[in-house]
């Protein structure tokens, strides 16, 4: 595929010229134009028929900026096939009356992603007010799908809206007039439009909207049949703009339309199908004649199931928070109801004269109906509602957390510092079971054709920040999921043939789970000091901390315990002749994520295949030999802790002897001491290899046997920008009690020596030991 640096074909970025005829000649087939950071002045962009899979991406946020200014011009309109406009800033700021986006009906596999529009955007006929012309109505994005293919509309900002609350505007953000494709909204934010938000009551096509956010927008969904809305939350709590050609507004959640008879022709069918609200909140509390119902059917299409919906509902308008109405469709037939299903649904109702339940036209099949109904006003005028739910109760109030972030600072685009991790289970036979967890939050995705799923939550439900730190699921055989991680990738797991990608790069999701690192700077005020690590360290396996820093002279190393109550928890151990106090160090840490003991083997970003082995063994002052089987078939570094207290006396952990097969491995307390009780030794054995894990980069290595007393620098074999450094001694030529230190760690190597102490002597002098060491990237990608 041709990828081409727009910059580079001689555009400007600095928004004082349009970019025009340098962007018309790249328009092709299977093409990706790259913009880099800056603005970009567009005149008009035309995708024909014809030309599939082009793409415009800003990997790292642009700007657009129109150059024309009217209703009825066209900004970018695309009548073909693959088409991706993927991280741009929509500025509108200073266009008086912006241009129109289309995706025409001709269109499909179309993806509009992480585009957040800055400036209100304006009609040319907000100046009539109250001219009860409906015609006046203008559009900014006008979005359809042909037969067979999908639109994707995904982190989306529209929050900037189309005029002030005190104000009126004829623009409404989203026209879905007809569409025979299946067109799908995730993660859009809507706030004060002046029409309707989103009018797509007529296509023929599915449409999803799923975890979308309204607020204080005029009428935000009219809907028909055949559409799932999941996950969104609609909040009316203050004045609101209105429709100009009105005067007034139509301030309902969920406006359900079936007003249009099915004209499969041009991709119109308001009427057949199931028209799904699930997990959904709504809170309408203004005070005002124009705040609206959460679920108005006025025009029932023919089922309507709502789940698990909670809502909070007062209001000064003539409606009840959810009813439906005996409507007709615009050619006189009758919208039957034929099926309507309430379950587990929570309205506290404060309404003075409206109800939190009106039925005016009655299913003729009912489905399970469950809830509660509560609040000062009126519960239902149903019997049937009044006997499956609880009336005059306490009702579940609504969660108004967005489902997705709030919009970004101006200069940054949606899911800028994310990664996109993708599951792709096609041409496969078998399902493939999975979990993430993210430093912040893990959100579905559809990018590149990705089936999205909702169930994604631990408890099988879609999830909303900041909760959202962990993803579970199963992608069915020939399916693929895909997910935005933002706060980098803590841990994944997966069961099944599917394969992994970051970013665009080969992922082995069960290398993540063998260990973790991290940094902990930290002094010691009393000996008796304990402190306990961050949350993230809690230890289900073995941890090494070690070596410390030499920010103080005194002979110090990392101890470790692992308490029932607190967790894992370290201190500065200095030897029993010092104070015990001691000056800021900092260590790193390597912890096995796996009960021990463990043998893991996984992939390597070069495909090579890497080994590692965790364990723990009881061991006192008495070399103790662990056999580590036929699992290795070349000598290890192993690295190895104490992990428990039950001794007080100061300890140092040796090893000696490594092989493929087995190691050594002794508690030393200092030499004016003697015995040590037994104490749990927890080790990682590490294969010997440079490269990379999941895109991280690392190296373990063991250095010949030169390292002694005095400094010795050890040069790393990659470069790192934020290195994470453990390591220990590999051998045990010198009989004194002794351990590791190191000084000027950098992104290319670091100094070590040996550490004695001087309880018994004072001579520090040792000879030359080998050491084992690992360096890990810390800095997040």
């Amino acid at each position: 595929m041709p990828t081409f640096n727009i910059v580079d074909q001689g555009a400007s970025n600095s928004g004082n010229s349009t970019i025009d005829s340098v962007l018309n000649p790249l328009i092709a087939s299977d093409t990706t134009v790259v913009f880099p950071p800056g603005t970009y002045r567009l005149n008009e962009l035309v995708v024909p028929s014809g030309i599939n899979d082009f793409e415009l991406i800003a990997p790292s946020g642009a700007r657009l900026v129109p150059d024309q200014s009217g209703d009825n011009l066209r900004w970018i309109d695309v009548s073909s096939s693959g088409f991706v406009l993927d991280g741009f800033e929509l500025d509108m700021r200073n266009i008086t009356i912006p241009p129109f986006v289309r995706m025409n009906s001709s269109a499909g596999n179309w993806e509009l992603r992480r585009l957040i529009t800055r400036g209100r955007v304006r009609a040319a006929t907000d100046t009539n007010i109250g001219s009860n012309n409906s015609g006046e109505a203008r559009t900014y994005f006008r979005l359809s799908a042909a037969a067979g293919t999908r639109g994707l509309l995904q982190d989306c900002y529209f929050h900037a809206g189309s005029c002030a609350p005190t104000e009126a505007s004829n623009r409404r953000a989203i026209l879905i007039e007809s569409a025979k494709g299946a067109l799908t909204f995730n993660r859009c934010w809507f706030e004060r439009w002046g029409e309707n938000t989103i009018y797509a009551k007529k296509p023929e096509g599915k449409f999803k909207i799923l975890n979308c956010f309204f607020r204080n927008s005029q009428n935000g969904l009219r809907l028909g049949g055949d559409t799932e809305v999941r996950n969104c939350v609609s909040i009316k709590n203050n004045q609101h703009p209105r429709s100009t050609w009105s005067g007034g507004s139509l301030q309902r959640g969920v406006n359900i339309e079936a007003t249009s008879p099915s004209d499969s022709s041009v991709g119109i069918n308001s009427y057949d199908g199931t028209l799904t609200i699930a997990d959904c909140d709504f809170y309408h509390r203004y005070l005002d004649s124009s705040c609206g119902g959460a679920i108005t059917a006025s025009v029932p299409c023919q089922r309507i199931n709502v789940q698990r919906v909670r809502i909070s509902y007062e209001s000064r308008k003539n409606h009840d928070a959810i009813y439906t109405s005996d409507g007709r469709m615009d050619d006189g037939t009758p919208a039957n109801l034929e099926y309507l299903q309430l379950e587990d649904v929570h309205v506290t109702n404060d309404h003075p004269s409206e109800y939190a339940i009106y039925i005016g036209q009655e299913p003729d099949t009912w489905g399970t109906v469950s809830g509660v109904l509560g609040g000062s006003g009126a519960q239902t005028n149903s019997s049937y509602i009044s006997e499956q739910m609880t009336t005059s109760g306490t009702p579940t109030q609504p969660e108004r957390t967005p489902p997705l972030r709030s919009p970004p600072p101006f200069g940054e685009i949606p899911m800028q510092s994310s990664q996109l991790v993708r599951i792709d289970n096609t041409g496969n036979n078998e399902p493939t079971s999975y979990r993430i967890t993210a430093g912040e939050d893990v959100l579905p995705a559809g990018n590149d054709g990705a089936s999205l799923t909702m169930e994604w939550g631990p408890n099988g439900r879609p999830m909303r920040p900041s909760n959202s730190m962990k993803a579970t699921g199963t992608v069915p055989a020939g399916k693929v999921h895909a997910y935005y991680v933002t706060g980098g990738i803590e841990t994944t797991e997966a069961v099944g043939p599917a394969t992994w990608t970051v970013d665009g790069d080969v992922y082995d999701p069960n290398a993540s789970n063998i260990f973790s690192t991290n940094t902990i700077s930290s002094n010691q005020a009393t000996r008796g000091q304990w402190q306990q690590a961050e949350s993230g360290d809690q230890p289900t396996g073995v941890t090494i901390a070690k070596p410390l820093s030499y920010n103080g002279g005194q002979p110090v190393h990392v101890r470790l315990r692992n308490d029932a109550n607190a967790g894992f928890e370290y201190k500065l151990e200095e030897w029993n002749y010092l104070d015990g106090s001691h000056t800021t160090e900092t260590f790193h840490i390597l912890h096995s994520l796996t009960m021990e003991p463990s043998e893991r083997e996984f992939g390597l970003s070069d495909g090579t295949r890497y080994q590692v082995k965790a364990g723990e063994v009881s061991v006192s002052d008495e070399f103790n030999t662990v056999s580590m089987g036929n699992f290795f078939t070349e000598r290890p570094v192993v690295l190895a802790q104490s992990q428990t207290y039950n001794g007080t006396e100061p300890i140092v952990t040796r090893v000696t002897d490594v092989s493929p097969n087995s190691f050594r491995v002794r508690l030393q307390e200092e030499e004016a001491n003697g015995a040590h009780t037994t104490e749990t030794v927890g080790y990682i054995a590490l294969q010997q290899a440079t490269g990379q894990i999941n895109t991280q980069s690392f190296e373990v290595q063991r250095t010949a046997q030169t390292v002694s007393d005095q400094w010795t620098l050890i040069g790393f074999q990659q470069e790192y920008e934020t290195p994470r450094f453990i390591a220990g001694l590999q051998t045990y030529s010198g009989l004194d009690t002794a351990n590791l230190r190191y000084r000027n760690l950098s992104g290319t190597g670091v100094e070590v020596k040996v550490e004695e102490e001087q309880s018994a002597d004072a001579e520090t002098a040792h000879t030359t030991e080998a050491v084992g060491y690992v360096v890990f990237e810390g800095a997040t990608s």
